[in-house]
């Protein structure tokens, strides 16, 4: 079965229930980073089991970058990067030739989906509304072009994402379409965050995975004053921030109150 952390915790809970845990060693002083790195929240989610997350802030599409290739670990299909990097997912189905539908741009180019922006207001379908940028409304177009049949490889379609097509180029320069892909948990030696974009608020993304040395140390730079733990329970391992005041991890803080609320009630019965 291919689940993320929270599911497979999900569905491993009153199984495999019993926590361990240790702290993680963090860098000390200054630390290298790559430049697209420019911050790092923690999610804490307070009030709900959910173990504490990191989104990052950044410059660009953390999830692309030149020359990325996908290559295949068995049903995983991941892209590394050299600076700590990873995308992934996960789909075990079978691989063969599929008529798909693709917008043929103006240059040649197939694209899943049609672009649309200012930059086609003049060159494309024109009128076709405005939109808020830069402080002012702006006309903008969709990209000249059509919509035509190809035939490329591709999975057979499950229900990841909704259904949705993941194009992927292989290391070796093929093309792949992942029909309903799905979306699993950090491997070892990797820690999932989410992310997102200078300038834009609201447009958090997850899918990014960084090498634990990666993560260990932008947490160093940006929140030095959170201490590290690696967690195991239901299943899954994380490494997550504990809070200045805590003594343990949140999961342990959690099952500590919830254990002295049943012990209250117990007390008035």
């Amino acid at each position: 079965m291919l689940l993320s952390t929270e599911q497979t915790r999900a569905a491993m809970h009153g199984i495999e229930n019993q926590i361990s845990w240790r702290a993680v060693e963090r860098p000390v002083g200054p630390q290298p980073l790559p430049t697209w790195v420019k911050g790092a929240e923690v999610n804490w989610y307070d009030g709900y089991s959910n173990s504490p997350s990191i989104s990052l802030l950044v410059d660009g599409d953390a999830r692309d970058w030149t020359g990325k290739r996908f290559r295949k670990d068995g049903k995983y299909y991941r892209a590394y990067h050299e600076d700590g990097r990873m995308e992934q997912y996960a789909h075990g189905g079978f691989i063969s030739p599929v008529e798909l539908s693709r917008f043929r741009s103006a240059d040649g180019t197939l694209r899943e989906y049609r672009r649309s922006g200012p930059e086609f207001a003049e060159s494309g379908d024109k009128g076709m509304g405005q939109m808020w940028a830069g402080g002012i409304f702006v006309d903008y177009g969709y990209e000249p072009g059509e919509w035509v049949k190809v035939m490329l490889p591709a999975t057979t379609a499950q229900e990841g994402f909704g259904g949705a097509h993941v194009p992927l180029v292989m290391e070796d320069g093929s093309e792949l379409v992942l029909r309903g892909p799905w979306h699993v948990g950090a491997p070892a030696g990797y820690a999932e965050v989410s992310y997102r974009q200078r300038g834009n608020r609201w447009g958090l993304r997850g899918g990014l995975y960084l090498t634990l040395d990666l993560y260990t140390r932008v947490l160093a730079r940006f929140q030095a004053h959170l201490e590290l733990v690696e967690v195991t329970y239901c299943g899954a391992t994380t490494i997550e921030p504990m809070k200045p005041e805590w003594d343990a991890p949140k999961r342990l803080i959690y099952e500590r109150e919830w254990q002295a609320r049943a012990a209250a009630r117990k007390a008035v019965a």
